[in-house]
């Protein structure tokens, strides 16, 4: 050092602590709790299976996460402290390897946390990480030897939390940690939540259409010089289509943790010339992308909720991840009005292997043979599908064509499509039920349901339900729906504020009303 120089304390002040929490919810903060039991027990070669319970006290508003992965070493206390400092030993398959998540994540939940954890057999440490100990400048923390706890065993209890939870809060956890790390569950890994193990929930879920069937290539990378990145992608069409839940476009999973779900973005290719714009045709595609390799070269964000899209990881597999999104997109909106005969049908199959490890190999995909267009548009294939009841049913005609007018006009390149749609729907099922109470005369005598009783009727849409709704087998959720997009409806028609109509929205009706169309007059969608 010359005699001009000088030092100075580049040790971080604690409200770091508090800048890097901002982001960090209910579920993030748990799930890096749980990796870090998770990185435990793989650093232990997974030798014996991992039991990890959560206990969400709702009443009480405390939080515990426990595991048996084999407990801290003394030497590694600091590890649960420090920021920045991770495992000297990260390497192949750990979900971890920023130096904060656990820390941050305790903290962000709330303003005490109780860490205690015994190494195997040996004494049982614990330390306190809270709000006063965050107050002060030093980062001294004071760790003490209390009551033995099990061997193996980590216990963190946090308490005073920053932000309440509910009952709802905890399923929607559950939901969470069964996508999340559903390549662990049942693979020596037992994740419980209030004494209940958490099932999984994969998304592999595949039809196998024999011209369409699902795709998979294997390869490596080498986003480091000497560090490869082992990639599986797998796309397809899938047999689990929820248009609530709009289950479809891009999945990635680092190191068997599922990082993006349902990624419908442009940096997968939702986009004008590739995949297009999100829309329901589109949703029986799903491309699932499986990264295995050193931690420091996913492409995750730090708190492992979201991909950095100009990671070099990724963007050395971007064009293929497109290039199959694509291809299962165009295939998914060229086959959406055959989806049950021509998709659904085919529930078991064989996965076709493909070469996409070169540079460049995404053309082979985009080459790739599509169905062919129909000629028949979608009003005329419902009259045909359609001929045999409304031959015998001739005021069926009607609401048949109705839902090719709804259908035609949710296509077309109007501002307020979805609005009309809705309207055309809703005006739809209201002649529809009409209908069934006109033509069933053993269900509702003429001389009781006249003209005149049937104009008082259906001034109330509730009264009509009340009085179709027993002859009809259908639960009470459809017709929850129906009342919700009828008040859509009124709204739209009778007050001064405008409504907006969602594609979700507009889909999920026309499922309800070709429900019901089908069980009132056996008619097919």
């Amino acid at each position: 050092m010359s005699a001009k120089s000088f030092s100075i304390d580049g040790t971080p002040q604690k409200r770091l602590f508090r800048s890097i929490i901002a982001d960090y919810g209910l579920s993030t903060s748990v799930c890096e709790l749980i990796d870090n039991a998770i990185d435990h027990w793989t650093a232990r070669k997974r030798r014996n299976p991992v039991q990890i319970d959560l206990f969400l006290n709702v009443d009480r508003q405390l939080i515990t996460v426990r595991d048996n992965a084999g407990g801290v070493p003394r030497d590694d206390i600091q590890l649960l402290v420090s920021p920045g400092a991770s495992r000297d030993e990260v390497g192949f398959n750990f979900i971890g390897n920023f130096g904060v998540g656990g820390k941050r994540a305790g903290v962000a939940l709330g303003q005490r946390v109780e860490v205690s954890s015994r190494y195997e057999t040996n004494e049982t440490f614990r330390f306190v990480l809270s709000d006063e100990w965050l107050a002060k400048d030093a980062w001294d923390v004071e760790v003490e030897h209390v009551n033995d706890i099990n061997p193996g065993t980590t216990n963190v209890s946090i308490s005073s939390l920053r932000q309440g939870f509910s009952h709802q809060d905890v399923e929607t956890l559950q939901r969470h940690i069964s996508e999340v790390y559903s390549k662990f569950i049942g693979n020596g890994c037992d994740i419980r939540v209030n004494g209940v193990s958490v099932g999984k929930t994969e998304f592999d879920v595949w039809a196998y259409p024999p011209e369409h069937k699902p795709k998979l290539s294997e390869f490596n990378i080498y986003p480091s010089d000497d560090q490869a990145v082992a990639v599986r992608i797998t796309a397809g069409l899938l047999q689990d289509r929820n248009p609530i839940e709009e289950n479809y476009g891009v999945y990635v999973y680092c190191n068997d943790r599922l990082i993006v779900a349902h990624e419908k973005s442009y940096e997968v290719g939702f986009y004008k010339g590739e995949a297009g714009v999100p829309h329901p045709d589109a949703s029986l595609a799903r491309t699932i992308v499986e990264l295995s390799g050193p931690p420091e070269l996913m492409p995750w964000t730090s708190s492992k909720s979201g991909l950095n899209w100009s990671h070099p990881t990724y963007l050395a597999i971007r064009d293929r991840i497109i290039a199959l999104n694509t291809y299962f997109t165009k295939v998914s909106r060229r086959l959406k009005n055959v989806r049950d005969e021509q998709v659904f049908a085919h529930q078991t199959g064989e996965v076709d292997v493909i070469d996409l490890e070169g540079d460049g190999t995404a053309k082979r995909v985009v080459d790739l043979p599509l169905p062919r267009g129909r000629r028949k548009s979608y009003p005329d294939r419902l009259i045909e599908a359609n001929a045999e009841t409304i031959q015998k049913q001739p005021w069926t005609l009607g609401l048949v064509e109705a839902m090719g007018v709804a259908d035609t006009i949710s296509r077309k390149k109007i501002q307020t499509k979805n609005r009309l749609s809705l309207v055309i729907l809703d005006s739809n099922l209201e002649i529809a039920l009409k209908e069934f109470i006109v033509h069933r005369a053993d269900l509702f005598r003429p001389d009781k349901y006249g003209d005149a009783k049937l104009l008082e009727l259906f001034k109330r849409r509730h009264e009509v339900i009340n009085l179709v709704k027993p002859h009809l087998s259908l639960d009470d959720v459809v017709w929850n729906k129906v009342r919700h997009y009828y008040d859509r409806r009124n709204k739209l028609v009778h007050e001064r504020a405008t409504v907006q109509i969602t594609d979700v929205e507009l889909e999920d009706y026309r499922a309800i009303v070709e429900q019901i169309l089908g069980s009132l007059f056996n008619l097919k969608f």
